[in-house]
């Protein structure tokens, strides 16, 4: 079972989703941070807060139904372990992680354990196992290299509508 786990001979990270009987690719989208330094208080500095956020109240990919079907070929050195599905928190302009780094987050691996995956030439067809609650989510590497001071991360947003 551990062998379906590692990517074949994958050229390049793509994630797509099933709409309707197409797959339509998401767009990688890169976070934006804000950094909000603490309080100073004679000599004892307090912890910056450091948020991760993408612009809009919600993402252009719109998933079908509570339980999306996604194609994720995993770049060369990538493996299909690594990427992890993260709900996100929302407001009416933005959405944002919450917590800093990915990896404090509460995800879901995909891994057989929680998605349904078979494998694909190149790629692997992974559906959730569970129904995915209503939100916006992102798709992500766990194991990507940060972008910048502010540790930005590239990510694949969606959404789940009510049903």
């Amino acid at each position: 079972m551990g062998a379906i786990l590692f990517a074949l001979s994958a050229e390049a990270q793509k994630v797509e989703i099933l709409v309707g009987s197409n797959w339509a690719e998401i767009p990688a989208q890169q976070t934006q941070s804000e950094l909000k330094p603490g309080w100073r208080i004679v000599d004892y500095q307090m912890k910056s807060k450091l948020t991760h956020y993408l612009s809009g109240g919600h993402a252009s990919q719109l998933a079908e139904g509570s339980q999306p079907v996604f194609r994720v070929t995993p770049a060369e050195k990538e493996v299909l372990f690594d990427y992890v599905l993260v709900r996100l928190k929302t407001s009416k302009y933005y959405r944002k992680m919450f917590k800093p780094l990915l990896i404090e987050c509460n995800y879901t691996r995909l891994e057989p354990s929680q998605f349904d995956i078979r494998a694909e030439s190149d790629a692997f067809i992974c559906q959730p196992r569970q129904p995915l609650k209503p939100g916006e989510y992102i798709l992500a590497n766990l194991k990507q290299r940060s972008i910048g001071e502010l540790q930005d991360l590239l990510v694949y947003p969606f959404c789940v509508l009510k049903e």
